[in-house]
């Protein structure tokens, strides 16, 4: 095979990886970010704070629906963001 092509292979390899870890990433913060706020053990700003994120960001990323999932203040008895 072409030098090339092998290198090319490899960098999609590595590409696949690093996509697939990140969405485990992103998938554990928004997670994590929720179950902060569910149970009232960190307000809004310090979630956002702690992510890196905006409040307007980290409430998008809370507001995507996962298959098969209920945004997250529709369980347990929380209350949806003021």
């Amino acid at each position: 095979m072409n030098p090339e092509l092998q290198r090319l292979r490899a960098l999609a390899a590595v590409v696949s990886t690093a996509e697939v870890a990140l969405d485990a990433a992103y998938r554990t913060l928004r997670e994590s970010a929720a179950a902060l706020l569910r149970n009232g053990d960190a307000t809004l700003a310090e979630v956002s704070e702690a992510a890196g994120l905006d409040q307007g960001e980290l409430l998008d990323m809370l507001s995507q629906n996962i298959p098969g999932r209920e945004p997250f203040w529709t369980s347990s008895g929380a209350t949806g963001p003021a």
